[in-house]
């Protein structure tokens, strides 16, 4: 099977140097391919290269120059122009997918379908569909999927994430974050991305939940093509190179967002959070601590950081690490295609609401993606934060034998978080797992194990019912998926 839209090849080939040895993910070592030889796909090889477990096997790019300058780096390390030569290759436990994003859907069906791990770069799809058919795909094949939101391992925002748990500045009242690109990319890197809330703001957009620590509820945004009059005739967000962005959480507070794809003084990203003991920011990084001072300036003695590789450097040491030891020690990935899935649902919102110039909800988005049906909700009660969350994440499938899934759908379906289900919200929980009672069944079912007979069952009781229907409960069963959903558990997320 083909993946994306790459010329024909050869059999791959392998740098003039000693062979990898034989790789053995029961053993602690990972095989590693990587799809793309572009500016990302080097940084994730460099921070590849640092992992003691891990030996890079392959690289693919359908230049084949830029994957044969790669390869030869390291020793052994096989070249290729085409990516499933990455995927198929016997060696390989997991692949990074380093290509555009237009392709990310397609090679991770593919991986999942080749019992590949897989580490991809944001977004996993363009769409929603693609999205959830991939994380679907990824659970039913047995392959861990791992989205690159690389931010959330930087030790700037990770500090300033870790004050705000410790309640050093109280309880945030305003996060602001800015993402400027030192130059804009090119027109064939743009066309086909999905624009920018979906190939850059949604880095920031998962900062701003990551930080504020509570759902997003509602976005306001607005575009605007300023320094690349060459994608000012493309499509939709496409056109754009800079937005403001709004986002409104559940807590009550909000978010202000600005990226721009060219700022001439260097690589732009600063985060601030105001909160009600006090405030906390970040600032730019840059290649020494030096200072000038002289009659005419005083100052950092360097511009700060002009290129993603150098800013980030750390940030995606520590996210390939972390991925890595997900795979040898069988923990849950640390950003999951979940948190993907949310942060794509708030970008393809921001888009909406850029284009027709109003806030949106983000319930519609899943109105008219089809994820949730539109006569369950009233226009002028949009849903709340946890429970649009909770209603597009339905739309990953669920094992019935797995108590961590059954866990999971409770938590889905209890939409006020009383950690109590109605006996409709049960019989919306049973079909959701391939079983149909009427609703005069399900009463009955949840009347023989609801203790305080009020007509509501907690999650014990959840999966007794469940269990009466005959179904075998395996408590041990798909444990790398565990506490993927803490963030609905106040206990856990604190």
């Amino acid at each position: 099977m083909r993946v994306a839209v790459m010329p024909s090849a050869p059999a791959f080939q392998r740098s003039h140097r000693a062979l990898p040895p034989s790789m053995d993910i029961s053993q602690g070592t990972i095989g590693v391919g990587i799809i793309g030889a572009g500016r990302i796909g080097i940084v994730h090889l460099e921070a590849l290269a640092l992992c003691p477990t891990v030996k890079p096997v392959i690289i693919s790019n359908p230049t084949v120059s830029k994957a044969k300058a790669a390869a030869e780096m390291y020793p052994g390390m096989a070249w290729t122009d085409t990516d499933t030569d990455v995927i198929n290759h016997p060696d390989v436990d997991a692949v990074w997918i380093c290509s555009p994003s237009q392709f990310h859907a397609a090679q991770i069906t593919a991986c999942a379908h080749a019992g590949k791990h897989v580490f991809c770069e944001k977004p996993i799809a363009t769409n929603l569909e693609e999205t959830f058919k991939a994380v679907n795909l990824c659970r039913e094949k047995g392959v861990k999927l791992m989205t690159a939101l690389q931010r959330r391992f930087d030790p700037n925002f990770a500090r300033v994430r870790q004050s705000i748990q410790n309640g050093d500045i109280g309880e945030p009242i305003l996060v602001k974050l800015c993402s400027r690109d030192p130059a804009p990319p090119p027109l064939k890197y743009v066309k086909g991305g999905g624009g920018i809330f979906k190939d850059m703001a949604i880095h920031d957009l998962d900062m701003s939940r990551f930080l504020m620590g509570s759902e997003p509820v509602a976005i306001m945004a607005s575009g605007s093509c300023t320094v690349s009059p060459e994608i000012a005739e493309l499509d939709g967000p496409e056109k754009y190179d800079t937005a403001s962005i709004m986002v409104k959480f559940a807590n009550g507070r909000e978010a202000l967002i600005d990226v721009c794809r060219q700022a001439p003084y260097g690589y732009d990203q600063r985060a601030e959070v105001l909160g009600t003991k006090g405030m906390m920011q970040t600032d730019n990084m840059h290649p020494s601590t030096a200072r000038i001072f002289s009659d005419k300036f005083v100052g950092s003695a360097d511009m700060p950081y002009d290129f993603f590789m150098s800013r980030y450097k750390e940030a995606y040491k520590q996210e390939t690490m972390a991925f890595v030891d997900s795979l040898v020690n069988d923990t849950p990935a640390p950003c999951s295609g979940r948190d993907g899935l949310v942060a794509l649902i708030m970008a393809i919102a921001a888009g909406i609401s850029a284009e027709e110039r109003r806030w949106v909800q983000f319930d519609e988005v899943l109105v008219a993606e089809g994820i949730i049906n539109k006569p369950a909700l009233a226009p002028e009660r949009p849903m709340s934060a946890e429970a649009w969350v909770k209603a597009a994440l339905r739309g990953i499938e669920r094992d019935p034998n797995s108590e961590t899934d059954l866990r999971e759908v409770f938590i889905l379906f209890d939409l006020d978080s009383d950690g109590e289900v109605t006996a409709p919200e049960v019989s919306e929980a049973l079909t959701l797992l391939g079983l149909s009672r009427t609703p005069e069944q399900v009463k009955e079912m949840v009347a023989k194990v609801d203790g305080n007979k009020d007509g509501k069952i907690d999650v014990e009781e959840f999966l007794k019912l469940w269990k009466s229907t005959g179904s075998l409960v395996d408590s041990q069963r798909d444990s790398a998926f565990k506490n993927v959903f803490a963030f609905f558990d106040p206990v856990a997320r604190n």
